[in-house]
Formats: structure tokens, C-alpha cells, sequence
């Protein structure tokens, strides 16, 4: 028996559950005492070993099971399951001191019993979440179980008994054979979490871009593999003083050739990958297991590569470089792990796209009309055939909201702003740039450094961005000419890059100082945007053309977005958004509320407006942080170093003169 009048063998419970439950010195089973004392019961029930299970900070197999595979609300459940009971007269009184069966619900005894028989008939080696779970379903009173069945719904019932099922057979030996193929013989992506799945993309764009069209090698793996500088397996190698990429460098010489075209066509599947390749696949999938892993992440790739693999390693390395493999497993082994989240699309009418970035980019109504249908087409997915998905030119003074639209762009059409790759054209002004934009042989200065080939291999969907390209050298204007045109750019170490499914976005402030000189002679032309950004275009061809901007690029552009210098009125909508969010920060964590009036923002968006030619939106949240923020806190901090209590409110206080740069905003306790 597993409770008798010695207490609870928590000998045959696995360790985790053990802890769970309460296994300090003398006082096992502790914790279900506390839960059945919090409820001023007098002995120790079922519901006392879930809410136990339930509430643990720990992620075990039924938070798990109830929170993650079955999406439940925990709080919900364990509330479903109180209001569900009324403590009868004869269970009140004070909780007991030990854990032993006259201190038990007859049904505990029945549900040990039944844990302790599926253990034997699954052959596990000891008593874990998971049979205690089962077995409590199965000895729960039908009230219990009633709500139970209501919280989940019958499909999430059915569904938690055979995931406990299928789990405690596999505990008992009698796993499911690692299939790394699914029925269409392509790889499983269930096989696979969040950054072991991207890790699968990027192989398979990697073989497409050096043209494999043979086997996969356990060598093209490992070219992943370093290919990857901030990997796991590259964070190793350096503690041992070796860079991967020099060895990168080395499988590139082998593996890929320069002119060699890319083969789209290239996919993983049981016809194109050697049995070696897979066998670390299975190796990864042990050790993703041993982990408690979902699937497969990419550090449990490089450490089963090294596990079965080593010799690649090690041929690669020079002879001086001998490495103790077992010290750097253990480096692996100790890394951080990542996971990547998922960020399906959520559905948005064109109206309400449009409301939504109206809200984050004030006063561009006009640019946001015509990006709003492009997003739509994106969305529906019409293919392009050899191009990119799209090509555009933001052009417009600094400030107003041209690199946030892009962030716009890769939130509505590929699920998360981050799906971005932003690049600094001023980073790229010589003819020797061009390693750094699109790298270099191996073996040359600028290997592996290519900031858009790279980007394209880890996100061969997304927005790409080319900000201020009217600094870049003409070098470079060349090879972005390419890309824009065919969707594709040639890495020289061989690699053919694709961004077919990408949205490529220039940017350029060019035609700025004109503009300044302009509406400053003529104010009223604010008001006529249309005209403007007409007038705006022809003045930052022009200046860029002396920049080395070739004629040639307007047409691959699909559509030119001009954004306007900002009215008053948009000033005052960009101060009033941010004044929301800091006063509702400082409200938050001091518990202050600060009054900023009318007349007070009046000048704030006034002085924001003043700048605007030269700061755009930037200048308003240093007019805040300058007139608001640094008084609020200079205010309040000798209150916290008293530690008196703060004052409920303060008031922004417009003092002196209506000229707004002689005005003086001063903060006051607000009685």
C-alpha cells in the first residue's frame, strides 16, 4: 500500500511529484494537509491532491496536460470545482497533523490503489502526475467528475484520458517509433518546437541556395549548423578559442560553387535525406524528450550532431585545435535554450487595417489609403513569378512614419512586426561595403558577413527595408537593382538567396530640405497633400539621382508612398497618445495621477509642431519628457526619499507668456 499508518511512501513516487506533494523531513504528504486545512476540512480529499497538482509553480505533466495541450484556465477550473461543493457538517473541523488512511477520503485510498495498478500494468518505474491523474478520474465521486467533464467539455475529457493513456504506456517503455516523415514523406513539423522547425526551414533554404541537387549529407547538416553564428554549437567553439565560421568557410569551399544556380525544387523528404542525417534527427528527438521538450529545438540538433557525428567536426578543424569533445558537450548541454513563438494572422477587413495603423501612424491618411489594398493582395497570397512580392519607396521627412509603416506591413502580412529585416544604408557608403551587404568568397575579408543574404536565409518571408538608401554607395545601389527586379541575390561564396516571398520597402529622406524651404514660403500647401507629395517625389528623384540612384529603379518600384510633414492637429493627436501612456505608467507604478490640461498640451504639440520639419514625431516625446516627465519625477523623488507618503494628483501649469518659446510649464501638488 502506498499510504499506510506509517504515512505516505513517497519512495515510490517519482521525484518531482514527491516535492509536490511535500517531502520535507517528516512530512510527507504536507502539502495536501495545508489544502485540505485551507478548506477547514478535517480530513484529506481528492479535490486536495488535484488542487495540489493544479496549483504547483512547478510544470508538471497535469498543468501541462490541463493548461498547455487542452487550453484551460487553471484558476477556472479549481473555482469550477469549489462552487461545485458544499463542505457537509460531519467533514468540518481542524485539518489533521499526519497523512495516514483514517485521515483520508475512502476514495484516496481507492485512487492510490488504482495508481499503484497502472504502474505495474505499464511497467513504469515509479508513480508519477500522470498515473495519479488517471486514477483519480477514474475513482472521482460523480460530482466531481461532473465538473470536471463540464470545465473541459466531453471532447476535452475524451481527450485528457487518452493523452494520459498514451503517455503512461510510453513511461512504461512501450514509446511510439521516432518518425521524422509524415505521410506525404515530407519532415513531420510536429516533430519539431519553434526554433527547431526554423532550423528545418533554413536547411532546406540553404540546400535550394547552393543547388543541391543529390542526397542531404550529414556534411550539408553541419553547414547549417555553423552557418548559424549565434548557434549553440558556435557559442561552444569559442570557448575553445575556434570560430565556426572559419570552419563554415571551409564546408562552403566544398559544398558550394559559385554560378551554380539554385534548385527551388530542393525539399526534405525520405527520397533526399541520407539514413545518417536521420539517425541525428533521432538522436535530437531523445534528447528533446529528456528535456521534457515539446519537440525537437535547434540546440537539441547541435548536440546530437556532435553525439553522432563528431568526426565532421573534428576533420574540419586544424590539427593545433584538438578539442576535448566530452568538455564541449557539456558547453552544449549548459547553453541557453530558445523557443520561438508562433504569430498566426489574425483577420482584419481592409477598414479596420486601415483604423488599426491609423492609430499607430497619426496624420498619414493619405499614405495609409494606399498601402492598406497592397496588404490585402499579400494577404491573399497572389504569387508574383520571379520578383518580390512587392517593391516600394517611402519617401518623406525623417520623423514621419515611413519605418513604422514597414513594421505595419510585416505585422498584417506575415504575423509579427519583428518579421522585419532592417537595413541601415548609411552603414554602406564605400564600394568595400558590398562584403558587408552581401558578403565575400571564404577565405576573404567579409565571409558570412552579408547582412542581406543572411537575412534572407533566416527569414525568406518578411519585410525587407532599406532605410535612407540615398546613402549607400552606387556599388550597392547596383546589387539592390538586381534584387528588386528578380526577387534574388547572389552570395559570393556561392549561395543563391531568395526573397521572392519578401516585401522589399526603400526608404529616403531625400527632397527634405526643399521641402523645408517650400512650405515655409508657402504655408497653405500643407493643405493640399496631394499636390505636395507630387512636388515632393520630383524634388527626391532629383537629389537622388545625384546620389547615384539609376532611373532604372522606378521601374521595378510598384507603387511610391509619400509622407507629409505633420499639420497641428497631428501634433496634438501624437502628444495626447503619449501623454496617455506615460501618465497611465506613472499612475500604474507610483499611484499618482498627473493632470496635464488643455492649454498645457496646446503647447507641447505647438512646440512639437515647431520641430517637426526637422524631428517629426520625435520631437514630441522629448517636449514631454523636457515639461512633463523630469518635473513629475524631480517632484516626487524627495517624497520617496522621506519615504512621506506621494501626493493623489499634480497639475501641469501653464505660466509667463502665450509665445511658446518664452512659456514656462511648471508642476504643482493638486489640492
Amino acid at each position: 500500500m502506498l499510504l499506510d499508518e506509517n504515512g505516505l511512501k513517497l519512495a515510490s513516487f517519482e521525484p518531482t511529484l514527491a516535492s509536490v506533494l511535500g517531502n520535507a523531513p517528516g512530512e510527507s504528504g504536507a502539502k495536501l494537509l495545508v489544502e485540505a486545512g485551507s478548506h477547514q476540512r478535517k480530513r484529506v480529499e481528492l479535490r486536495d491532491w488535484l488542487y495540489v497538482l493544479l496549483k504547483s509553480p512547478a510544470k508538471n505533466a497535469v498543468r501541462t496536460e490541463f493548461q498547455d495541450n487542452l487550453g484551460m484556465n487553471i484558476d477556472r477550473l479549481i473555482q469550477d470545482i469549489e462552487s461545485g461543493y458544499d463542505i457537509e457538517d460531519d467533514d468540518k473541523g481542524m485539518a489533521p497533523s499526519d497523512l495516514l488512511p483514517a485521515t483520508v477520503n475512502p476514495d484516496v485510498l481507492k485512487m492510490l490503489e488504482e495508481a499503484e495498478t497502472l504502474v505495474r500494468d505499464n511497467r513504469c518505474p515509479n508513480i508519477s502526475e500522470l498515473e495519479i491523474t488517471l486514477a483519480l478520474i477514474a475513482t472521482a465521486d460523480e460530482l466531481l467528475l461532473d465538473v470536471i467533464q463540464a470545465t473541459l467539455g466531453k471532447d476535452g475529457f475524451a481527450l485528457l484520458g487518452k493523452s494520459l493513456n498514451r503517455k503512461i504506456k510510453e513511461r512504461g517503455g512501450e514509446k511510439r517509433p521516432f518518425e521524422l516523415f509524415g505521410p506525404d514523406g515530407k519532415i513531420a513539423q510536429g516533430n519539431f518546437s519553434g526554433d527547431g522547425w526554423s532550423f528545418g526551414k533554413r536547411l532546406r533554404e540553404d540546400m535550394a541556395a547552393i543547388g543541391l541537387r543529390s542526397k542531404l549529407t550529414t556534411r550539408h547538416l553541419l553547414y547549417s549548423i555553423l552557418g548559424n553564428a549565434s548557434g549553440a554549437l558556435a557559442a561552444a567553439l569559442a570557448t575553445f578559442g575556434i570560430n565556426a565560421r572559419d570552419m563554415h568557410a571551409a564546408l562552403s569551399r566544398e559544398l558550394s560553387r559559385v554560378g551554380r544556380k539554385r534548385n527551388d525544387d530542393f525539399q526534405l523528404t525520405k527520397d533526399t535525406v541520407f539514413s545518417a542525417v536521420v539517425s541525428v534527427f533521432k538522436e535530437a528527438n531523445d534528447l528533446a524528450r529528456e528535456r521534457g521538450a515539446k519537440g525537437i529545438g535547434e540546440k537539441d540538433i547541435h548536440r546530437a550532431f556532435l553525439a553522432k557525428e563528431s568526426r565532421e567536426l573534428i576533420r574540419l578543424l586544424p590539427k593545433a585545435d584538438a578539442i576535448n569533445l566530452a568538455t564541449l558537450a557539456e558547453h552544449l548541454a549548459e547553453s541557453q535554450d530558445t523557443e520561438e513563438e508562433s504569430h498566426p494572422l489574425q483577420r482584419y477587413t481592409l477598414e479596420e487595417m486601415k483604423q488599426q495603423i491609423n492609430n499607430t501612424i497619426f496624420g498619414q491618411q493619405m499614405a495609409v489609403n494606399r498601402i492598406a489594398p497592397w496588404i490585402s493582395r499579400f494577404r491573399f497570397g497572389l504569387p508574383r513569378g520571379n520578383r518580390p512580392a512587392g517593391v516600394f519607396l517611402f519617401l518623406g521627412p525623417t520623423g514621419a512614419g515611413k519605418t513604422q509603416m514597414g513594421k505595419e506591413l510585416a505585422r498584417y502580412v506575415y504575423g509579427d512586426e519583428e518579421e522585419m529585416l532592417f537595413l541601415e544604408m548609411g552603414q554602406f557608403k564605400t564600394k568595400e561595403s558590398l562584403n558587408m551587404f552581401i558578403g565575400s568568397p571564404p577565405g576573404y575579408v567579409g565571409y558570412g558577413e552579408g547582412k542581406l543574404t543572411n537575412g534572407l536565409r533566416d527569414h525568406p518571408e518578411c519585410v525587407v527595408l532599406f532605410d535612407e538608401i540615398e546613402k549607400a554607395d552606387v556599388t550597392v545601389f547596383d546589387a539592390l537593382l538586381r534584387f528588386a527586379d528578380e526577387g534574388k541575390i547572389s552570395d559570393p561564396a556561392g549561395p543563391v538567396r531568395d526573397g521572392r516571398k519578401c516585401i522589399i520597402v526603400m526608404t529616403t529622406n531625400a527632397g527634405q530640405e526643399w521641402l523645408r524651404g517650400y512650405v515655409n514660403e508657402h504655408p497653405e500647401a500643407r493643405e493640399n497633400p496631394e499636390s505636395l507629395a507630387e512636388q515632393l517625389y520630383i524634388a527626391a528623384t532629383k537629389e537622388l539621382a545625384k546620389n547615384g540612384y539609376r532611373p532604372e529603379f522606378l521601374g521595378r518600384i510598384d507603387e511610391r508612398i509619400t509622407f507629409l510633414p505633420f499639420s497641428k492637429a497631428t501634433c496634438r493627436q501624437i502628444v495626447d497618445g503619449i501623454l496617455k501612456k506615460e501618465l497611465a505608467m506613472i499612475r500604474e507604478l507610483k499611484g499618482v495621477e498627473v493632470v496635464v490640461p488643455d492649454d498645457v498640451r496646446g503647447v507641447l504639440a505647438q512646440l512639437t509642431f515647431d520641430k517637426s520639419m526637422d524631428e517629426g514625431a520625435r520631437g514630441a516625446p522629448r517636449a514631454i519628457n523636457q515639461f512633463i516627465i523630469s518635473p513629475v519625477i524631480d517632484l516626487l523623488s524627495p517624497y520617496i526619499e522621506r519615504g512621506d507618503h506621494l501626493p493623489a494628483a499634480l497639475r501641469a501649469v501653464l505660466l509667463g507668456t502665450s509665445d511658446v518659446d518664452g512659456a514656462r510649464i511648471e508642476l504643482e501638488v493638486a489640492t
